[in-house]
């Protein structure tokens, strides 16, 4: 039967003595518990209410089935159920063996009101202490979950025991596909840093070796390489090497961090690459025009002079090497606004078609429609992208196809130039392709293509993989964009040219 009004909280009473009962229930009544009376253990266990009940009140003695089977049945179909064993005398031994089974609290025949009041209390402050847990282990878990670090249980055949959430949003997989699959981290780190990595984590797991701090690049689930701190937490304080099973560690995303420290790079390098250029080209100038001059005065005068024609043709090729310097730095205001980077990359392909064609090319554009826009300026970015084309078709393996596509991360967007040339020959030094002074070989484009990206706020890189070259055009997506306010002016304004 049913006591008083609904309250909080109800809780079983399951005795087959009414005095027991009805004592029980009064007092959980007046401290504000809704009870429910069963003489029938069985009954009781039929109830629906054993679901949402919190507290039990079981004599240890009953017909049909005792207070310990009775127990056990109850937590098992309802494991956050707490029981009090209600025993006489004679059987003490048994309310131990109940609070062994997982009862937390027993009363002994007869007992006072105050035992039951001073049980309730201690049942209350089980109650908040559990409260006070569970919130630890939800506010834990949302920490862990949203911290926006990789945390990861790294096992022996490299699959993950545990990834957090934040995989997701660094690596673009789920935990779920991460989890207990093997090989599966070492198959995300680059293949460049690959056996470092495992050499660490091998000497941790085979020889419990300290904890190591790592920078290493990792390949996103779309293609592109995100840079990475990988740090591994130390284990157990004496534990056995044998005993290392599992590595805790940590992967924490420098990618925006690389992409400003080579922005700045770029920054500083025109800056004192246009500081030394103009220079140069003043103190030069003047001599150079008095010589060339004087030169042709006196090829005419003596035309069978072949020194002459020597320093006229020398002449000349200065003169045009400070043309080029001149050009390179002449002030350039991007306009920058949000665009499409694969609505420009196409209106470019259109526009080259021919020429590719006519050179036996094929073009290959994998850009999706939804990727970020990004802040440049679209005659600019279309100058830069006509440049880097028509700069691999001029030397590409015609077997081949030029790829061209966008990839992004959580702070970048990325279009990746790749083409295969003709004959494996390697890039001693990437740096001087960009350096407008080299007469032969590559033009005034990829300088210009460099310093252009940088005034719109972007980076662009160059990397070699045998005969594959790999232009990347990087562009910040938040607005913490290096250059905001318009062009560098340290290196655009040199007006003595």
């Amino acid at each position: 039967m049913n006591i008083g009004a609904p309250s909080l909280d109800h809780i079983l009473i399951v005795d087959d003595e009414p005095l027991i009962c009805n004592l029980v229930a009064k007092v959980a009544q007046r401290e504000g518990y809704t009870p429910k009376i069963y003489h029938n253990p069985l009954e009781a266990l039929a109830s629906a209410d054993v679901d949402s009940a919190k507290l039990a009140f079981i004599d240890i003695r009953m017909p049909e089935m005792d207070g310990l089977a009775l127990s056990e049945n109850l937590k098992q179909r309802n494991s956050l159920l707490e029981i009090v064993i209600m025993t006489g005398y004679g059987a003490f031994e048994n309310a131990v063996q109940a609070i062994k089974l997982g009862a937390y609290d027993y009363l002994r025949k007869p007992f006072k009101i105050s035992e039951i009041s001073l049980c309730l209390r201690r049942f209350e402050k089980r109650e908040a202490l559990r409260k006070k847990i569970r919130e630890a282990d939800q506010r834990y878990l949302r920490l862990v979950q949203n911290i926006p670090l990789v945390i990861f249980v790294l096992k022996r055949d490299y699959s993950l025991d545990y990834i957090n959430n934040t995989v997701e949003t660094t690596l673009g997989y789920k935990p779920l596909e991460a989890v207990n699959k093997p090989g599966w981290f070492l198959e995300r780190v680059h293949e460049e840093d690959r056996s470092e990595i495992r050499s660490h984590f091998e000497a941790i797991f085979n020889h419990g070796a300290p904890a190591f701090s790592m920078e290493c690049r990792f390949t996103h689930r779309q293609g592109n390489t995100l840079h990475a701190i990988v740090k591994s937490l130390p284990s157990a304080v004496g534990a056995p090497a044998r005993e290392v099973g599992r590595i805790d560690g940590i992967i924490i995303d420098i990618s925006e961090r690389v992409f400003l420290e080579k922005a700045v790079v770029q920054k500083e390098k025109l800056k004192t690459l246009g500081a030394i250029s103009a220079e140069v080209a003043h103190e030069i100038r003047n001599p150079l025009m008095s010589i060339g001059g004087f030169a042709r005065r006196l090829q005419k005068r003596y035309p069978d002079l072949a020194e002459c024609g020597i320093i006229v043709r020398e002449t000349k090729r200065l003169e045009r090497m400070l043309e080029r310097i001149r050009n390179y730095l002449r002030p350039v205001e991007p306009v920058n606004q949000d665009i499409c980077a694969r609505d420009i990359l196409a209106d470019c392909l259109a526009l080259l078609e021919p020429e590719i064609e006519r050179k036996g090319i094929s073009c290959k554009l994998d850009a999706d429609e939804e990727t970020t826009p990004v802040r440049a300026d679209p005659g600019m970015l279309e100058q830069v992208f006509i440049n880097l084309i028509r700069n691999a078709v001029n030397d590409m393996d015609r077997t081949r196809d030029l790829l061209i596509k966008t990839q992004e991360n959580a702070n970048n967007v990325d279009i990746i130039f790749e083409n295969y040339v003709r004959r494996a020959r390697k890039v001693a030094d990437p740096e001087i392709m960009f350096l407008p002074f080299d007469e032969g070989g590559h033009s005034i484009g990829l300088p210009l293509c460099y310093r252009l990206v940088k005034n719109m706020g972007g980076v662009l890189t160059f990397r070699q993989q045998d005969r594959k070259m790999v232009f990347t055009i990087s562009f910040p997506k938040r607005a913490a964009a290096l250059v905001r306010n318009g062009p560098d002016r340290d290196v655009g304004d040199h007006s003595a040219l």
